[in-house]
């Protein structure tokens, strides 16, 4: 039994997305669960920032005057963080990956990054490897950063069967590689992946799908996909088609050199698909190597990790029900809410 929970004041939250759901899906989808349960705890909450659905576009400033929230959320320092700037509403940041990793590293934004950690009355991280990478990249965030791991509800997967919709035959290896296209999402590595396969004997297809977010990055891969017809790149998917697809999909690949907590792990997890990820911290705190997934280091690691996947089927279920296990036992969606309220009342 869940040890019942203190009584807490209804609290008015503003929370910042960087953008639209469809450009921006991760960042999207955490924002949207964070509302849904501060809403199911009977708080009071409003979204910023994402204008995707058609809905009237209000500045930050007249949204703080009319809400008169207790705290602003923004969902990444460089995109939503760096507006707060001077804001004496209370107000917290959640760190992206791309913060700790790109934008901090910058010279030309990094040192708005790292104000945004100084002047944030609390700073979220999803993992104690990224609130350890916060503290040197901003010595003055210590003492004021929370750990809020991330939770993600199990899809919808009643969307278009990915095989039936693309042609792919029963029998041949379907490889899904989800993940916006851009350079640190490393999507290019499924090219030799696919050729690993091939000379492996292996009858394989790897399907690329997302968001186009650095327009060179996408087209290079467009242009190598051209000449390798077991490679198809898919802009993104809706939620209900996405279930789908991972349900479709043999092997979950995250080819990322950098993440702060991977949503892809997470769905893919939860919905019980065999996952191989690269050996970087962020992946390392989700999956277990051999345990409840596969790590990999390079490209030859890489194709040894999915041939053995492919010689041993039912090992390869074994690890996608220990990952749903794991990751539903340590990332619940109401110890996501606590920690998150738990934040506010700090800040």
């Amino acid at each position: 039994m869940r040890p019942r929970r203190p009584i807490v004041r209804c609290v008015k939250v503003l929370l910042i997305t960087p953008g639209p759901a469809e450009f921006f899906r991760g960042p999207a989808a955490t924002v949207e669960r964070y509302r849904n349960g501060l809403l199911r705890r009977g708080h009071l909450c409003e979204v910023f920032g994402d204008g995707s659905h058609g809905a009237l576009k209000r500045s930050l400033a007249g949204t703080i005057l009319r809400l008169r929230p207790d705290v602003v959320h923004a969902h990444d320092a460089f995109r939503s963080g760096i507006q707060l700037l001077g804001l004496r509403t209370p107000w917290v940041v959640s760190i992206s990956g791309d913060d700790l990793h790109q934008h901090s590293r910058d010279a030309a934004v990094g040192p708005q990054v790292c104000e945004v950690l100084r002047e944030a009355s609390r700073v979220l991280v999803p993992s104690e490897d990224a609130a350890r990478d916060v503290e040197r990249i901003a010595a003055e965030s210590v003492g004021k950063i929370d750990v809020v791991p991330r939770s993600a509800p199990e899809l919808p997967a009643g969307g278009t069967d990915l095989r039936r919709s693309l042609g792919i035959p029963r029998n041949r290896l379907l490889v899904l590689v989800p993940g916006g296209l851009r350079p640190v999402k490393a999507q290019h590595h499924v090219f030799p992946l696919i050729d690993a396969l091939r000379q492996g004997g292996v009858d394989a297809e790897i399907v690329v799908v997302g968001p186009e977010q650095d327009a060179a990055y996408a087209e290079s891969l467009r242009e190598r996909a051209k000449n390798e017809p077991r490679v198809r790149i898919l802009p993104p998917l809706s939620t209900e088609r996405m279930g789908a697809s991972y349900r479709n999909a043999d092997v979950v690949l995250v080819t990322s050199t950098a993440e702060a907590q991977s949503p892809v792990v997470l769905e893919a997890g939860l919905l019980g698909r065999p996952v191989i990820a690269r050996d970087i911290p962020a992946n390392r705190e989700l999956i277990r190597h051999r345990e409840s997934g596969l790590l990999f280091q390079d490209d030859e690691s890489l194709a040894r990790c999915v041939l053995a996947l492919v010689k041993n089927r039912s090992a390869a279920g074994a690890l996608g029900v220990r990952l749903r296990e794991d990751l539903s036992r340590r990332f619940d969606p109401e110890i996501e809410i606590d920690r998150l309220l738990s934040a506010y009342a700090a800040a």
